[in-house]
């Protein structure tokens, strides 16, 4: 499973060179993504937590990753958090909003020019494991986004930084 997310992960950087024409976006996008997280920087953000092995696989090829970026004004794409900075947001939001967050919930991205986050959600099951959750929603109505981070990465490429999870199958 790692390999795949991982590769799914790199399919991205052929888009590191930013330009217009990705997708739907009226913006230049671009991705980038930085070096590995050490096995030991994600065990001191994530002390004690059994974390989604597809995660540990995200973060061993980039600590954090900004996929289809709006590289001039920072309006569009997506944030793949770093170790430390999913623990900290993973810990406000559960502080926040505890009767939306799941215990294993893990916020793993940001968007871009939104408020919407990114979460790995283990114990749901079928497309609601990776979950777009709505700052003001209750859960049960955050958007189902893919059954693992593998295949939300390779949808998330097909559209070319789009929100293909808010459109009708």
């Amino acid at each position: 499973m790692m390999a795949g997310v991982a590769g799914a992960l790199g399919d991205f950087r052929a888009y590191a060179e930013p330009r217009d024409g990705y997708g739907d976006s009226p913006f230049k996008l671009g991705c980038s993504l930085s070096g590995p997280a050490s096995d030991e920087e994600i065990a001191s953000a994530w002390p004690g937590v059994a974390l989604p092995d597809e995660l540990i696989g995200v973060w061993s090829v980039s600590r954090e990753s900004r996929l289809f970026e709006d590289v001039d004004y920072g309006q569009w794409g997506l944030l793949l958090l770093s170790p430390a900075a999913s623990a900290k947001r993973t810990v406000e939001q559960r502080a926040q909003r505890p009767g939306a967050y799941c215990p294993d919930d893990v916020v793993i991205g940001e968007f871009l020019g939104d408020i919407e986050l990114l979460v790995m959600a283990p114990s749901e099951a079928g497309d609601r494991r990776v979950l777009v959750a709505l700052p003001l929603d209750d859960r049960h109505d955050w958007f189902p986004a893919a059954p693992s981070l593998a295949r939300f990465l390779e949808k998330y490429l097909e559209s070319r930084g789009g929100k293909y999870w808010e459109s009708p199958a």
